[in-house]
C-alpha cells in the first residue's frame, strides 16, 4: 500500500490548509498542486541542506540526501509549536512522514502539536517500523522511557547511546522481512563511540537526526495507549494500517479528542492486528517461509495429480491396465 498516494487521494484536497513537518526532500504534495501547503522544520532551509551535506546519522546508516532537492521551509520552529504558530491560522491536516522519531521528547511533542491543528483537524504520521530498517537490532521503546525525559527533562542519553551501538547501514525493507542471513550485518559500533554519543547528550549535545523511539507496529500502539491511560494523550485513533509487507513504515491517523477517555475498543481492534505474539521479526519471517513451503508442496502435488490424471487417461495406459490384470489372473491361477 503506497501510504502517500493513500493520503494524497483521501485527506489532501487542494483547499485545506496544510502543514507538513520535516518534508527535507520528500514532500507529500507540493505548493504547485496545493497552495495552502506550508513546511515546517526546526531548521531553516539553508541550515538544513547545510546538515545533510555530512553528518553521523548519514555515516551511521548508509543513507544519501539530494541537497538539490531538499524542499523550502516556511517555518522554523522555535521553543514550541504553541509559541512559533501563536498567530497563525490553525491547520486542517498535519503530516509527520519518518519524522516524530527525531524529536527527543516525543511525549512532549504529541501535548504540543494539538497547537496547530483546528478541533476537526487531522495528525497524519507515518512511521518507521524499526524491525524493517537500520533500527532493526535496536532495544525496543517503552512509555516509561518516554516519560522519563518527559518529567524529568532527561536528555535522551540512554536513546543515543541506543542509535549509535546498534544501528546498522542496511535500511531495504526487503531484506528484513525475507533474508535469513540478518546475523551478517550484526552492529559492530564500537563501545567508545557510544559512550562518547551519550556523554555529549547529557551535555546537551545531540547527534544529527537520531532515532530517539524505534517502534514495531506493537510498540508503536502500546505506547500511545500508555500514553492515553495516563491523560497524556489528546488525540484518538482515527485509522491504523500496519506494516505492509516488504515496506517499513506503518500509518497513523489521529483526530483531537472531542471526550474525554479511552477508546479501549479502538485499541483492542488494533492489537487484534499487531499481534504480540508475531512482532518479532524472526517468528513472522518463520511463519512466511512456512506458507511458501506449503504453496510449494500444494503446487508440486497438483503438477503430480494433473501426471497421473494424463497417464489414466492414455491409450497405453488403458493397454497396460488390461495386461497387469490378465497377469494378475494368470498368476492367481
Amino acid at each position: 500500500m503506497d501510504f502517500r498516494d493513500y493520503i494524497r487521494k483521501k485527506y489532501l484536497k487542494p483547499s485545506k490548509r496544510i502543514l507538513e513537518f520535516g518534508p527535507l526532500n520528500f514532500p507529500t504534495v507540493t505548493k504547485k498542486t496545493h497552495p495552502n501547503i506550508f513546511f515546517a522544520d526546526i531548521r531553516s532551509t539553508e541550515d538544513v541542506v547545510k546538515m545533510y551535506t555530512s553528518n553521523d546519522y548519514l555515516e551511521s546508516t548508509g543513507i544519501t540526501v539530494d541537497l538539490d532537492s531538499i524542499v523550502h521551509i516556511d517555518y522554523v520552529i522555535k521553543d514550541s509549536y504553541k509559541q512559533t504558530f501563536k498567530n497563525i491560522e490553525k491547520f486542517d491536516i498535519a503530516i509527520l512522514s519518518h519524522v516524530i522519531e527525531h524529536v527527543p521528547d516525543i511525549i512532549e511533542f504529541f501535548r504540543d502539536v494539538t497547537n496547530v491543528l483546528n478541533k476537526n483537524g487531522k495528525l497524519i504520521i507515518i512511521y518507521p517500523d524499526a524491525r524493517y530498517c537500520f533500527d532493526h537490532f535496536r532495544n525496543g521503546t517503552t512509555f516509561i522511557d518516554a516519560y522519563d525525559v518527559y518529567m524529568n527533562k532527561e536528555n535522551s542519553s540512554k536513546r543515543v547511546f541506543d542509535f549509535v551501538y546498534n544501528v546498522v547501514q542496511e535500511n531495504n525493507p526487503s531484506y528484513f522481512w525475507h533474508d535469513t542471513k540478518r546475523n551478517d550485518i550484526l552492529p559492530n559500533n564500537t563501545f567508545k563511540s557510544a559512550v562518547k554519543a551519550a556523554s555529549k547528550a547529557r551535555k546537551g549535545e545531540l547527534p544529527d537526526d537520531t532515532h530517539f523511539w524505534p517502534f514495531s507496529n506493537y510498540q508503536l500502539i502500546k505506547f500511545l495507549y500508555d500514553m492515553d491511560r495516563a491523560g497524556l494523550l489528546d488525540f484518538d485513533i482515527e485509522e491504523f494500517y500496519p506494516t505492509p509487507e516488504n515496506y517499513q513504515e506503518c500509518l497513523l491517523v489521529l483526530t483531537p479528542k472531542k471526550k474525554l477517555g479511552v477508546k479501549h475498543g479502538v485499541y483492542r481492534e488494533i492489537f487484534d492486528k499487531v499481534d504480540p505474539s508475531i512482532k518479532d521479526i524472526d517468528n513472522r519471517n518463520k511463519i512466511i517461509r512456512l506458507e511458501a513451503e506449503v504453496n510449494a508442496l500444494k503446487k508440486d502435488t497438483t503438477h503430480i495429480i494433473a501426471e497421473l490424471d494424463a497417464i489414466k487417461n492414455s491409450k497405453k495406459w488403458r493397454y497396460v491396465e488390461r495386461i497387469a490384470k490378465a497377469k494378475n489372473r494368470f498368476i492367481k491361477k
